[in-house]
């Protein structure tokens, strides 16, 4: 979306690995974006505040959590609403990237999203989009911006598609979950993606994930994430230095670790390892 007024603050940026998407995170006061259309398709992450969108013949007020998908060449507008603030988190993406991903990612080649409607209230989605940006911008863990960009592209096709997508069936993969799940505790630095993690063991990403949600119960990339954990925390109790566990359990950096195991367990490193001082 293209704004008329000077911005707060504005940041924009390429992703080759995120369908070579333009990114966008932004804050915005008092602005109107008049009727216009883009080449490209518009996945918005509304992060703060309220923005009045007109797409087409529908109209909502969308706040903090709501995400707007546009396919390019649809003409669309926006107000600012409530106190004239909103933020929010968008990524831009040429229809013939989608299209390639798709097929990349192991469901039907689709070229536009066609969903029902272009305001969706999914938390799920909402996380993941929010996700691949944030990820993106930051340049954080490749790992994780993989499976969120799979889980939103995925997500949008099962879920919203206003038309049938027949995506491939999943069956029960115990022998492969195991192989993954072995994979992953062998080598806790592994510098993977969902892509190439499935390369590895000749399925397509989307069956891979299907697949390892449904038998363990979370991601590969949260499995990873949870043996690495699991890993340092006899070793902090028996008081190694607390970068140097992070280091041996295959995370970027001290705060990257301290981040992850806070997530798992509600107490950062330090916390956990004065418990057994």
């Amino acid at each position: 979306m293209k704004a008329t007024a000077p911005t707060r603050s504005i940041k924009l940026w390429r992703a080759p690995d995120v369908m070579d998407a333009v990114m966008l995170k932004g804050q915005f006061v008092g602005h109107r974006y008049p009727p216009h259309a883009h080449d490209t398709h518009c996945l918005a992450v509304i992060t703060g505040g309220v923005l009045a969108v007109e797409v087409r013949d529908q109209r909502r007020l969308c706040r903090r959590g709501d995400v707007i998908v546009i396919d390019a060449d649809v003409v669309h507008a926006g107000a600012a609403a409530g106190d004239g603030q909103w933020k929010m988190r968008v990524e831009h993406v040429q229809p013939a990237a989608l299209a390639a991903y798709c097929e990349r990612l192991g469901i039907p080649r689709c070229e536009r999203f066609e969903l029902a409607s272009p305001f969706v209230v999914d938390a799920e989605l909402s996380r993941h989009l929010y996700g691949v940006n944030w990820c993106s911008e930051m340049d954080d863990d490749p790992f994780k911006r993989s499976e969120a960009l799979a889980c939103a592209v995925a997500g949008l096709h099962a879920r919203h598609a206003g038309r049938s997508v027949d995506l491939p069936v999943v069956r029960s993969e115990p022998a492969l979950i195991r192989k993954v799940k072995s994979r992953l505790r062998e080598d806790l630095h592994a510098r993977v993606t969902l892509s190439t993690l499935a390369c590895e063991f000749g399925v397509t990403p989307f069956v891979l994930l299907r697949a390892f949600v449904r038998g363990a119960g979370l991601s590969p990339h949260a499995f990873l994430q949870q043996e690495r954990v699991r890993i340092a925390m006899p070793m902090l109790r028996d008081g190694s230095p607390i970068a140097e566990v992070g280091a041996r359990t295959g995370f970027a950096d001290q705060a990257h670790f301290t981040r992850v195991f806070k997530q798992q367990t509600g107490v950062t490193p330090k916390v956990y390892q004065n418990a057994f001082a």
